[in-house]
């Protein structure tokens, strides 16, 4: 019997489970659960010393040992929880990191930006929608950060990782959440993100080279454009392709309406509806510095690189 692998992945918008073994084929994965629960344990990460509030140590713990029962029905060799920015960034992270323990019996990971854009990046080579294609440039765009990987012959080439998050900056820039976002708080977004992505030096060239995204403002995204027909779990007919003009005609859909007419927005999850504005901004501003009208969107992220990577050691231990 192959081997199985659950990896809980602790982000700062979402918290996700992925079950799964390796597939038929090379470097190829069989998803036997993949689970996402809207549980947003970022609340304050702008700030200079952020810390999680008691209400978001309590339900992130509570979704972590829900999404463990549930990984239990498959009964894997393997189980861990990896963390990103929320918790990376946290100065009371070690409160949050016994509670879980507590709860569950199992130790958080977390994950160095570093770490955490590598395992994004190897997540995207288990994708058969990505098949065969050795060389493109990978963003990730969570609450709390984006990564950038570059992909060169099959390697990765660069890997970096920004505080760039979609919580984090609304956070930073917005005072008023339920309000409409003004073209000058708009302009301001778009001014920062830019600034600090050209400062980075990562290496978009050349323009020709496949843009790959993933993360929540992706999918919220294509599930906008899909609608009904749309299934997270099994994508299949719908177009993965994110036009750089479409996007924009999103964000300048949702910016202008107050946060009770977007919760009112079809298909638009209703813990995002505060913060999809300015993941549409951070999107657009940077498809310009990259030079790109399109994406293309992928469902395999983090977690997929990290059960790639346990179920790589385990055939190595066997060897």
């Amino acid at each position: 019997m192959p081997d199985t692998v659950a990896v809980i992945d602790v982000g700062s918008n979402s918290i996700k489970l992925l079950v799964a073994r390796a597939g038929a084929t090379s470097n190829s994965l069989e998803t036997l659960c993949s689970e996402t629960i809207e549980t947003r344990i970022s609340g304050g990460i702008s700030s200079k010393l952020p810390s999680l509030n008691e209400d978001a140590i309590t339900a992130g713990s509570a979704t972590i040992a829900k999404l463990q029962k549930m990984a239990q029905n498959y009964q894997p060799d393997h189980t861990v929880i990896v963390a990103t920015s929320a918790v990376r960034d946290a100065i009371n992270s070690d409160d949050f990191i016994q509670n879980v323990a507590e709860a569950t019996g199992l130790q958080i990971r977390t994950l160095s930006g570093t770490e955490e854009a590598k395992y994004i990046g190897q997540g995207i080579t288990c994708d058969p929608a990505i098949g065969g294609m050795t060389s493109f440039i990978q963003t990730d765009i969570g609450g709390g950060s984006l990564e950038l990987i570059r992909f060169d012959a099959g390697q990765i080439q660069q890997a970096i990782s920004l505080q760039l998050g979609a919580v984090r900056l609304t956070e930073r820039f917005i005072e008023d959440a339920d309000a409409p976002l003004t073209l000058k708080i708009e302009a301001s977004i778009r001014r920062y993100v830019t600034e600090q992505l050209i400062s980075s030096d990562f290496d978009f060239s050349p323009a020709e080279l496949p843009l790959i995204g993933t993360g929540g403002a992706y999918t919220v995204s294509r599930y906008m454009f899909v609608g009904e027909n749309f299934d997270y779990r099994y994508p299949r007919g719908t177009s993965p392709y994110l036009l750089r003009s479409t996007l924009k005609q999103l964000k300048n859909k949702l910016a202008p309406l107050p946060l009770q007419e977007r919760l009112s927005i079809p298909h638009l999850p209703a813990a995002r509806a505060d913060i999809m504005p300015t993941a549409l901004i951070i999107i657009d501003a940077l498809l310009e510095v990259a030079n790109r009208s399109k994406l293309t969107h992928s469902f395999y992220n983090l977690r997929y690189g990290v059960a790639a990577n346990l179920l790589k050691q385990q055939t190595k231990c066997r060897l």
